[in-house]
């Protein structure tokens, strides 16, 4: 059994814009460190708008505008079973 860790970015800027991005991590640590310096990121985007928060768990963050547009950030943990 092997364990991975899958970070994703959706950022929707307008209906338009729209992009989407998957990183795969072996651990979760290293994952995190990335899903902070995303979130960084994705908050600087969208420091100019109006919006709240909707999740803000430990492996995913969701933060939307008035308009419903925003960033979707999480983890997810993948386990492969290898069969012989």
């Amino acid at each position: 059994m092997q364990k991975f860790y899958l970070l994703t970015v959706l950022i929707e800027h307008s209906a338009e814009c729209i992009s989407d991005a998957h990183k795969l991590y072996d651990n979760l640590e290293t994952a995190k460190v990335a899903m902070a310096i995303e979130i960084e990121e994705a908050t600087e985007n969208f420091a100019q708008r109006v919006g709240q928060t909707i999740i803000d768990v430990d492996t995913c963050q969701e933060w939307r505008d008035e308009e419903g547009f925003g960033y979707t950030i999480g983890i997810e943990e993948v386990i492969l079973n290898h069969q012989p």
